[in-house]
């Protein structure tokens, strides 16, 4: 009779731990399915509220004196500020810059190099079926503050703004929890700040970089998805494979000008570090056999 009673008792606890409420009513769903559907949320949401930023600002028609009150701020800050941010986003720049996560984040890396695939397909894609004009070609000169190269084309959406949360996505998902609660907010600011940068220079309008923030955070999710699937990061090969071209993003950073001549002397610093640094995360993996 008492292992009867203990057996029927730890069916009912089962059956609760899988009970969730809505509107009221019980229902019955399998705490495995509900879980990863939770997680997969959450991760979203950046993008989601971005995209209807992206999407508010272009109903309400407010891209234009959006852009002009924005730059009317940054223009406060020094250009060479602004000039050395916004080099930061750059393809070049981000890739030196995630060789410093070669020694301790070996998957953020991977995860960020992962991400570009779709980042090429979607964003690329997208700049050339759009093919929406720079603020520089729609406003006139004394309506607009241009900071290093002039564009004309390819604007929708912003290209450094998608790479920048690209990185903050592969970079915060690819830490454990702990971290991630210490790191989100700093990663997610810094994304914003680079975003920020790319109207303050007079290459974007509002919607392109909200637009390019959100389909780089879906980029970088990609990437962390992927990276969990091929963990080539774990073992020797692989790691070898990212200090390599780790070197070659190093190197491309040295010699790749970017169209702000003011941030070349940091570039030519950080090209030189970061092949440095993976260099010497190759010469680390010697005489290890996975």
């Amino acid at each position: 009779m008492l292992r009867r009673v203990a057996a029927r008792l730890r069916q009912a606890l089962a059956l609760e731990s899988v009970i969730s409420l809505s509107t009221g009513s019980m229902s019955v769903s399998s705490p495995r399915t509900l879980r990863p559907i939770g997680r997969v949320a959450i991760a979203m949401l950046p993008a989601a509220c971005l995209a209807l930023g992206a999407g508010g600002v272009w109903i309400s028609g407010t891209n234009a004196a959006l852009f002009q009150g924005i730059q009317a701020e940054t223009a406060e800050l020094p250009d060479s500020l602004w000039a050395w941010t916004t080099d930061q986003a750059s393809v070049v720049a981000v890739a030196a810059w995630m060789c410093f996560a070669l020694p301790r984040l070996p998957r953020a890396a991977a995860s960020v190099l992962l991400s570009w695939p779709a980042g090429v397909l979607i964003i690329r894609g997208l700049k050339y079926l759009i093919d929406e004009a720079r603020p520089q070609v729609v406003l006139p000169p004394d309506a607009i503050h241009v900071i290093g190269v002039e564009l004309t084309s390819l604007s929708f959406p912003s290209g450094h703004t998608a790479t920048a949360f690209a990185v903050a996505a592969a970079l915060i998902y690819s830490l454990s929890s702990a971290g991630r609660r210490i790191a989100a907010l700093p990663v997610l600011a810094i994304a914003a700040v680079l975003g920020l940068s790319r109207i303050a220079v007079g290459a974007h309008w509002p919607v392109d970089v909200l637009a390019g923030a959100a389909l780089g955070w879906i980029c970088g999710l990609v990437g962390v998805w992927w990276s969990d699937r091929w963990r080539f990061w774990e073992n020797r090969r692989g790691r070898w494979m990212l200090a390599i071209l780790g070197v070659v993003a190093g190197v491309l950073r040295l010699f790749v000008e970017t169209g702000y001549p003011s941030a070349e002397n940091f570039a030519t610093v950080l090209g030189a570090l970061a092949v440095a640094v993976s260099l010497r995360a190759a010469w680390q993996l010697r005489g290890r056999t996975c």
